[in-house]
């Protein structure tokens, strides 16, 4: 599953354990800046600065491409710390090179924090703008913290988290619906045609097949999409929400793909037929007051592709 930074922001109780964090750390190491920072495959995002004495110059919310970061340098499949207590004297690839003198970094200690399935969240960092040592007393207990704070993101994970469809879930949506009417963008409702014969004569544990399929098939349509997230709202209904400027053509260019991908399956459902009926609504910011009306609208855009035949697509475009 993609997570970007506005996922992890809807995580319910993720600034107040985050601050906690990073209190702890700082009882460890009240010399240096304590930060957290996030990291997908495109970008890096300093979510959590604590107050600070140093000369480092890091401020929550800088974003900067994944491959400037010094985090992406760490080794998250063995969990080892990364530690620098000369920075300056290593020879860097000259973006990242670019960070550490942007940043004025002297001395630098990462703790990788990933999920179990091993997909990387990021790191808790800790640094001074001089050259400095990190006792391994220090090393470790940072590392204990780290450890902590991946169980709680385990816990929001699972709670956000879809287990058959490794999708979003509805709660996840509940939690998360005021950035999506506030950011504008485009939502799309699906529902799969034929779904309930497969249940009827093949069985609910073939059914739950075909639901894993669309899962896949639908986070492979979306990857494409740098800030994007599917959920599964609940039976053989779902979410889609893409936050980027597309034109019309980009839009019916993905719904088109996205019908083809949801009408063949490697599951064998004999000579069952499923299809997608998808209602599409792209809309700018601030044109919905709230969640539920965006949700009323792309159902009542799904519910009329049915009505035309099924399999097909309806999109309103708001300029």
């Amino acid at each position: 599953m993609k997570m970007n930074q506005q996922t992890v922001l809807a995580y319910k109780n993720f600034e107040k354990l985050s601050k906690n964090v990073m209190d702890l750390a700082k009882e460890i190491m009240p010399d240096k800046i304590i930060y957290i920072n996030f990291l997908n495959d495109e970008v890096q995002v300093t979510m959590r600065v604590s107050k600070h004495d140093t000369k480092i110059k890091l401020i929550e919310g800088k974003t900067i491409p994944v491959h400037e970061a010094i985090c992406n340098l760490i080794d998250y499949e063995s969990g080892k710390p990364l530690i620098y207590e000369d920075i300056k004297s290593v020879d860097f690839d000259p973006l990242v090179q670019k960070t550490v003198d942007d940043l004025n970094i002297g001395s630098y200690v990462g703790i990788p924090i990933s999920f179990k399935d091993g997909l990387r969240f990021g790191t808790l960092c800790a640094a001074h703008h001089d050259r400095q040592t990190f006792s391994k007393k220090e090393v470790k207990l940072l590392s204990q913290i780290a450890e902590l704070f991946s169980y709680y993101l385990e816990l929001e994970n699972l709670a956000f988290k879809d287990t058959l469809t490794n999708l979003y879930n509805s709660n996840f949506l509940r939690n998360h619906h005021d950035k999506i009417v506030a950011n504008g963008g485009l939502a799309i409702l699906l529902d799969l045609d034929g779904f309930k014969n497969v249940n009827d004569s093949l069985g609910h544990l073939k059914g739950n097949e075909i639901l894993k399929e669309v899962g896949n098939k639908i986070l492979k349509e979306i990857d494409y999409f740098k800030d994007s997230y599917a959920a599964r709202i609940g039976g053989d209904e779902f979410f889609i929400f893409i936050k980027e400027k597309l034109s019309e053509n980009q839009i019916r260019l993905f719904l088109n793909d996205l019908i083809h991908s949801l009408n063949h399956y490697d599951t064998n459902i004999n000579e069952t037929i499923v299809t997608v009926s998808i209602g599409a609504y792209y809309y700018e910011v601030e044109q919905f007051i709230n969640y539920k009306n965006l949700i009323e609208k792309i159902d009542t855009l799904m519910y009329q592709a049915k009505r035309l035949g099924k399999n097909k697509f309806v999109l309103n475009i708001e300029k």
